[in-house]
């Protein structure tokens, strides 16, 4: 049970009741509890969507991805399982994430993924930022790390108000075609 309840539409401010519509965040129970604090709610978001323009879908969900497989944040990596498939992330890339293997990305992608678990565990070197200023602009670099720390948090967060996730049981952190069939079956999306 979430140490903060879930709120329903009625119980959230009429001004904020646009940010619930399937079109945007539907029903997430993140963002349910974030619904206590609809001002925090609005501005985080928009935040957030100025951060993802700017490494792009993909890119952005292999960041979360990887964020939460090393935070051990299932929720995170339950509700980002679905997201990711609608951005182009596929299963065995998936998998390769949640075993921490991550050969077969390109060398952009690989040394983004490099970044993201060395921010997570605070253990960036000169040697990886090196190689991620060869992929990407220092504009990139910034919105990488900010996108990367957000989400360290956000699975601080969650795990501190005990969220439960959606969709059935957890896909696992190797998912297969089964759990994963599973979890879109149980969605509207």
């Amino acid at each position: 049970m979430p140490r903060l309840p879930l709120l329903e539409l009625d119980d959230i401010p009429e001004a904020y009741h646009h940010l619930f519509t399937d079109d945007y965040l539907g029903d997430r129970h993140i963002f349910r509890a974030w619904a206590h604090n609809p001002e925090v709610l609005e501005a985080t978001l928009e935040y957030l969507n100025t951060l993802y323009d700017q490494l792009g879908q993909r890119r952005k969900e292999l960041v979360i991805l990887t964020v939460a497989q090393a935070r051990g944040a299932r929720y995170e990596w339950h509700q980002h399982v679905d997201i990711a498939r609608h951005k182009g992330v596929t299963l065995e890339e998936m998998r390769a994430i949640g075993g921490g293997d991550f050969s077969s990305f390109d060398d952009a992608e690989f040394v983004l993924l490099q970044y993201a678990r060395a921010v997570e565990s605070g253990t960036v070197t000169d040697e990886i930022h090196d190689a991620l200023a060869r992929e990407y602009s220092p504009a990139e670099i910034v919105a990488a790390g900010l996108l990367i720390d957000f989400y360290v948090g956000l699975c601080n967060y969650i795990a501190s108000v005990d969220l439960p996730f959606e969709g059935g049981e957890f896909v696992g952190w190797t998912p297969n075609d089964e759990a994963v069939s599973r979890l879109f079956d149980g969605e509207s999306s």
